[in-house]
């Protein structure tokens, strides 16, 4: 018997598509292929990625590589979790159940040291563990204490762009996090280990400089099964399960401390709960011991959440005694929520919605509404027919709610982060068969910016699978989006290539040995004329770039060519574009070293050339005294709001 087989048994129970097992399967051993081999013997360490999708099964993938650790020879796994208590207790209990063979340790168990190092050094274990300060500080005084340096150690960082990055790192005065600290503190203790960082939302993770010890030495995605709904679901162009409504309702449900607010619920929120209303009763009626859920989270202030929670017990009350007495507004309220699940959902239709308004009155006294913050002890079951959540940041990552059917959103920063908002897609999972049924509440402003990074995510998987290699992971973002918080990021850190900005070399080298490459630009653009440009494919574009010779004594750190052609490259995709544009102009007389945002063009060509596609303008220098000619590039994007931002 082996470990292996364990998860994946116990996985192939829990997932309706045996096919979803196997790529889990693949996954993993795609990870351990990568990773320190624990029995080589010596000294040494690797980190790496798995990049998944909210909601989309990352630990299925965590247990099945931490059993194939196991079984490889790595002695002790550990598991590091997000310092929220639904999130901690959900893995604990998925690693128990995961791992039949192994010892778990929580965090409860590393404060009797000498159970500790008994079970420690008994066999094979896994510990799972928060992001905490105490419990982190006091796992490493056990290690020490056991003497275990010598045992080698894979270490599983779930949500590893949470908490565990240097948020002291914009100071760029060495200083260090706590948790940052201590996580290094116990990369180092092991001399044979693997840190495998496991996230959605990788944004920090690549913006970190190459060399950095949290930058992945390789990314490995993370595929979802066939029954996945995300972002492609709520947030193309045709998608009927988003609803939009004002964003003054959200002043309404967080009116802070005031002594007496209004009890009066927006009239968005009313459609939202009819709607899941309808939704939950008409799927228990085919199912009947499914329970569903319905989340609200506008706020991260806890008299916020008090008011909500008001609120909705009193939509509770009414509801109730609305259906009682047979009040026709309600009816109809529930009837315009029918009709609108009835267009996506067909089957709905076969329903008697007198039927279903029966069943509503009927259940309506059991709905539970449970507030989810740091001030309570509620968790994430659904025990009741209907389950209303309320809360902030314990909602925000990580935490699974089962059959949640329908979200209120309106958490709303005056400057969203991607990887953060990204993170509060509770909505998204495993509910293709109840896709019908799923609805998106939220304000206009706010599914912009879903739509946007929607697109960024598309768009960094996409260039992860087409580039193994690590050297550019360009994070594209639009309009006034931001692809993480700033105080991971070192000063200076972050190159960032904008819409219809121009770029180019500071100088090109024109030697002897740059005159092979000169001479196969010639080849490729030999049938434009000078002053014209013509329609090239994008992967011509990028590999004039790649042949252009930028001289690397004159650079800026602006022009990157990996990092301009993968950009153009990106750029095309997100926009559907196969080609960009291409402008010749030969025998110029370009002497002098410009900045790298200066531009080469000095007649208005530029002007020449739509903005509307990638653009480059190739300037062959004349051959003069010592130099040799060589082509000179500039690279224009197209028009538009967006920008590319990558580590230098």
């Amino acid at each position: 018997m082996n470990h292996r087989d364990q998860v994946l048994n116990l996985l192939r129970t829990q997932v309706s598509n045996l096919s979803e097992v196997d790529d889990i399967q693949r996954t993993a051993e795609e990870v351990a292929a990568n990773w320190a081999n624990p029995l080589s013997g010596g000294q040494e360490q690797t980190n790496g990625l798995i990049y998944g999708l909210v909601q989309s099964g990352k630990t299925g993938v965590l247990t099945a590589t931490g059993a194939i650790g196991a079984d490889e020879g790595y002695k002790t796994v550990i598991i590091l979790t997000s310092d929220i208590d639904p999130l901690y207790e959900q893995t604990y209990a998925r690693a128990q159940e995961a791992f039949p063979g192994i010892d778990i340790l929580g965090k409860k168990d590393i404060k009797d040291l000498e159970s500790f190092i008994q079970r420690i050094k008994g066999g094979t274990c896994a510990i799972v563990i928060t992001k905490n300060g105490s419990h982190l500080r006091m796992l490493i005084e056990n290690f020490k204490k056991s003497s275990l340096r010598g045992v080698s150690c894979l270490i599983i960082d779930d949500e590893a762009d949470q908490a565990s990055l240097n948020t002291k790192a914009r100071r760029d005065d060495g200083s260090r996090s706590a948790i940052n600290e201590l996580i290094e503190e116990i990369r180092s203790f092991f001399h044979k280990n693997t840190y495998l960082q496991v996230t959605a939302t990788p944004q920090a993770l690549f913006l970190q400089a190459e060399e950095h010890s949290f930058r992945p030495k390789f990314t490995i995605l993370s595929h979802p099964g066939a029954d996945y709904v995300g972002g492609e679901d709520f947030f193309s162009d045709n998608s009927l399960l988003v609803h939009e409504f004002p964003l003054q309702d959200i002043a309404s449900l967080t009116p802070g401390p005031q002594p007496a607010p209004s009890q009066t619920i927006p009239a968005s929120l009313l459609r939202a709960l009819d709607t899941f209303m309808i939704a939950a009763t008409y799927k228990r009626s085919s199912e009947p011991t499914q329970n569903c859920a319905f989340l609200c989270h506008v706020s991260t202030k806890t008299s916020d959440h008090n008011h909500i929670v008001s609120l909705l017990r009193k939509y509770k009350t009414d509801l109730t005694g609305s259906l009682k007495s047979k009040d026709q507004k309600v009816v109809s309220r529930l009837r315009s929520a029918y009709d609108d699940l009835a267009s996506t959902h067909p089957p709905l239709k076969q329903a008697s919605f007198d039927n279903l308004l029966e069943a509503v009155e009927f259940f309506s006294p059991g709905i539970a509404v449970k507030l989810v913050n740091g001030q309570t002890d509620e968790d994430v079951a659904v025990r009741s027919p209907y389950n209303l959540f309320v809360g902030g940041n314990k909602l925000g990552r990580g935490v699974t709610i089962k059959n949640l059917l329908v979200s209120y959103y309106g958490r709303n920063p005056r400057t969203p982060q991607a990887d953060t908002v990204l993170q509060h897609a509770r909505m998204y999972g495993y509910r293709r068969r109840d896709i019908g049924l799923l609805r998106l509440f939220l304000p206009p402003q706010l599914h912009t910016v879903f739509k946007a990074i929607n697109k960024m995510e598309r768009s960094l998987r996409d260039l992860v699978s087409s580039q193994a290699a690590e050297e550019f992971r360009g994070i594209y973002v639009e309009g006034n989006l931001q692809p993480t918080r700033k105080n991971v990021l070192v000063p200076g850190a972050v190159g960032v290539y904008t819409a219809g900005g121009s770029y180019n070399p500071a100088q090109v080298r024109r030697d002897i040995e740059s005159s092979t490459l000169t001479a196969q630009i010639d080849a490729t653009l030999e049938s434009i004329p000078d002053g014209e440009y013509r329609e090239f494919p994008i992967e011509t574009i990028k590999r004039l770039i790649g042949l252009t010779q930028p001289d690397p004594e004159a650079a800026e750190l602006v022009w990157d060519g990996l990092a301009v052609a993968e950009s153009i490259g990106q750029c095309a995709n997100l926009r559907n574009q196969k080609t960009g544009f291409v402008y010749v102009d030969r025998d110029r007389d370009l002497v002098g070293q410009r900045r790298e945002t200066q531009g080469i063009l000095t007649g208005g060509e530029a002007r020449l050339v739509p903005d509307t596609r990638p653009a480059i303008f190739m300037l062959r220098t004349a051959e003069k005294g010592g130099r040799k000619a060589a082509w000179w590039p500039q690279v224009r994007f197209p028009a538009g709001r967006y920008a590319f931002a990558f580590a230098i």
